[in-house]
């Protein structure tokens, strides 16, 4: 049994595709063949949603269920969220096998009914948890995919975890991308089956920013845009993206040494990223620009 939700299914997206990300997929593959866990992590832009989609596309099938979650900012701080996400569609299938207060306890919290809390029935829910994937593997195996894992509604994260630290010998495995800059990672992996491995993304180069440039439509850029582009985006792709898009709505090429037109789409990215530091380092950065 494999289970999707509609609103959920990764578009199908072709390794071959995931261009200048050759080497990173060819290591998560390998991961993922010999039965362990991956989770993909870097900064903002990155392209590890795209390299999540394009491990989904190819390894879901080779698993009986799949459970798929994505996380976003505004529903953090909704409780229980991301778990209803990924066990709401079995719920039914796996309740029957597990004792009643933990049954009692993980259905309170994924529809709703009653007042399930970390809190109060922690315990329970942790163990309810860690016993529905055990159930679901006992059919075959299962393959977690959670995308934005930053954003998971803290009580979700909790019990996955828990599950997770414990699932050795299991056939169950995560994919996971995570937004995380330099090595604050590690929390994450801690959160992760023990024969996980952490996959950073890092900024393309220039070649490879003209070939997804290329390859998106944005064609017929001279090679000191394409530079300028590169230089200005930092190698990361969707902020690459976004600048070609401006450039191709843009009637007027800029001149050499024109700043090129960043769009508010952006700019409000490049500010939430900036909202995260601190009010000193916001100030260097402001000093040394």
């Amino acid at each position: 049994m494999t289970v999707r939700r509609d609103f959920q299914e990764p578009a199908r997206c072709r390794p071959d595709l995931v261009i200048g990300r050759a080497e990173l997929v060819a290591a998560a593959r390998e991961q993922l063949a010999s039965g362990g866990s991956v989770l993909l992590h870097g900064p903002a832009g990155i392209g590890k949603s795209t390299v999540l989609r394009a491990l989904d596309a190819e390894y879901a099938g080779t698993a009986r269920t799949v459970l798929r979650c994505s996380a976003t900012e505004s529903e953090s701080h909704l409780p229980f969220l991301a778990l209803a996400d990924l066990f709401g569609l079995v719920l039914d299938d796996v309740s029957a096998h597990l004792p009643g207060a933990q049954r009692t306890a993980l259905e309170s919290a994924l529809t709703g009914r009653g007042e399930s809390t970390l809190q109060r029935d922690g315990l329970a829910l942790r163990l309810a948890v860690l016993s529905a994937l055990r159930v679901l593997a006992a059919e075959g195996p299962v393959l977690i995919v959670a995308d934005d894992l930053q954003w998971l509604d803290p009580a979700s994260a909790e019990l996955l975890g828990f599950a997770a630290r414990r699932l050795g010998g299991t056939p169950v495995q995560l994919l996971c991308a995570v937004r995380t800059e330099g090595q604050e990672y590690d929390r994450h992996l801690r959160a992760s089956p023990p024969d996980t491995v952490a996959v950073r993304l890092g900024p393309l180069t220039r070649g490879q920013v003209s070939e997804l440039l290329d390859h998106r439509g944005h064609t017929g850029l001279t090679r000191s845009t394409v530079r300028e582009i590169h230089r200005t985006s930092g190698g990361n792709p969707l902020f690459a993206l976004e600048l070609g898009r401006a450039l191709a709505e843009n009637a007027t090429p800029p001149r050499p040494g024109e700043p090129l037109p960043v769009p508010t789409s952006l700019r409000a990215l490049v500010l939430s990223r900036l909202d995260m530091l601190s009010v000193e380092a916001r100030r260097t950065l402001l000093v040394a620009s």
